[in-house]
C-alpha cells in the first residue's frame, strides 16, 4: 500500500499599516472664530497609504493604484456657528454628538468615535438615506498622485464616510473599508496637522482598510483510455505545488484518483489562495499505466469571485494515461494526518471503517 503525504503552507501577509484619519476627539472648546455655515466644503479622499516601493504595504499600494472604489458620503448632523454642537439630522436622530467639544474631550477615545460611525452606518443600511455625495476614487493616469477623489459642495456639518468594498484587478484580495464620521469644515489641529484653529473648508482624508484574501479550486481531470481488469484498481498520484507572482511556494498538495475501470473522473481541491500558479505533476500513473504526453501542467488560480465574476473559469488541468502491456497492479490511498495540538498525530484512511 502506498501512503501519501500532503503538506499546505499558506502565508499570506496581513495590512498591518492603517491611513490616517480624522481626528476627532481633539476638537477645541475654542475656534478661532464661527464657521461660515453656508459656505459649501470640499471633502477629497485618497488612498495612499504612504509607503515607499520597498514598504512592506508597496504590492497594496499597488492594488489600490489599478482600482476604482466607489465612496458614499452621507450628512448626519448640523452643526451651529461656532462648529462646537452638533443636532442629528433625520434618519439620524438617535445619535448622540453630545460632549464631543466639552472639556473633557481630549480623553474622549477612538472607540466611542468607532461606535458612534457604526450606528450611523447600520441606521444608513436600515434606511437607505439620500447620500450628500458620491465619487469613485481613482488614479489619474499620468499622475504620481494617489488614487483619490473629491466631492464638493458639502454644506458644514458632520459626515459619515463610507466606502464600499472593491477587489483589485484580478480578483484574489477584497479591500474592505471601515466607516467613520468626518466633520466639516475642519481645522490642522483637528486633523493633528499643526496648531492653527483656523477654519479648513478644503479638508483631505485617507482610508482604512483592511485586506480579506480570496481562495479557489483547482480541478484535476484523469483520462483512462484502458483498463485491464486482471490488474485490478489502478491509483494515480498528483503533486501540486503554487507559488505566487515571485515563485515564492505559498500551497503544497498531493491528491489521488483511483480507477475501476475505463473513463474519467475528476478531483476538485478547494480553499487555494486566489493568484497563485499551481503546477500539478502526475508523480504516479498506475503502475502498468502510462501518461500521454507531459507529466505537469501548470494553470492560474482564480478567486471563486473571479469566477462568479465572468473574469475567467476555474483552474484546471487534465492528463490521459493508456494501458502500457505491462502486469504490474497499482493500487493505493491518499492518507490524511492532522496534528492532535499535543505533540501527537491522527490519522485518517478513507478505507478504514469508522468505529461503532
Amino acid at each position: 500500500m502506498k501512503i501519501s503525504k500532503k503538506v499546505r503552507r499558506w502565508c499570506i501577509p496581513a495590512l498591518a499599516a492603517l491611513f490616517m484619519v480624522p481626528c476627532l476627539n481633539l476638537l477645541r472648546t475654542q475656534a478661532a472664530g464661527g464657521i461660515e455655515v453656508d459656505r459649501p466644503c470640499r471633502l477629497t479622499i485618497s488612498v495612499d497609504i504612504g509607503v515607499g516601493s520597498g514598504g512592506s504595504n508597496a504590492e497594496y499600494l499597488e492594488d489600490f493604484n489599478r482600482m476604482s472604489i466607489p465612496v458614499s458620503v452621507y450628512r448626519v448632523a448640523d452643526v451651529d456657528v461656532s462648529g462646537q454642537n452638533y443636532t442629528p439630522t433625520e434618519p439620524f436622530g438617535s445619535l448622540d454628538f453630545t460632549d464631543l467639544s466639552s472639556d473633557h474631550q481630549a480623553e474622549s477615545t477612538a472607540a466611542r468615535w468607532q461606535d458612534l460611525a457604526q450606528s450611523a452606518d447600520r441606521i444608513r443600511a436600515e434606511v437607505s438615506p439620500e447620500e450628500a455625495g458620491r465619487v469613485t476614487l481613482e488614479k489619474e493616469e499620468g499622475s504620481s498622485d494617489a488614487a483619490q477623489g473629491e466631492i464638493t459642495g458639502l454644506r458644514p456639518g458632520m459626515y459619515l464616510v463610507v466606502p464600499e468594498a472593491s477587489y483589485n484587478p484580478d480578483y484574489s484580495i477584497e479591500y474592505t473599508f471601515t466607516p467613520y464620521l468626518t466633520a466639516l469644515p475642519s481645522s490642522a489641529y483637528t486633523l493633528g496637522e499643526g496648531e492653527s484653529e483656523e477654519w479648513i473648508y478644503d479638508t483631505k482624508i485617507g482610508l482604512k482598510p483592511d485586506a480579506v484574501p480570496k481562495v479557489g479550486r483547482l480541478n484535476i481531470t484523469k483520462i483512462l483510455k484502458e483498463y485491464n481488469e486482471t490488474l485490478g484498481p489502478a491509483t494515480f498520484v498528483f503533486h501540486v505545488v503554487g507559488v505566487d507572482g515571485n515563485g515564492v511556494t505559498k500551497y503544497e498538495e498531493v491528491a489521488s484518483l483511483t480507477f475501476h475501470a475505463a473513463g474519467s473522473d475528476t478531483i476538485t481541491l478547494e480553499g487555494i489562495p486566489a493568484g497563485l500558479t499551481v503546477t500539478v505533476t502526475e508523480v504516479y500513473s498506475g503502475a502498468s499505466y502510462t501518461v500521454e504526453g507531459s507529466a505537469s501542467d501548470s494553470a492560474l488560480v482564480w478567486s471563486g469571485e473571479a469566477v462568479s465574476a465572468g473574469i475567467s473559469g476555474e483552474a484546471s488541468v487534465t492528463f490521459t494515461n493508456r494501458y502500457d502491456g505491462g502486469n504490474r497492479g497499482g493500487y493505493g490511498v491518499t492518507n490524511h494526518f492532522e496534528s492532535d495540538g499535543e505533540g501527537g498525530w491522527t490519522w485518517e484512511n478513507p478505507t478504514t471503517p469508522p468505529e461503532d
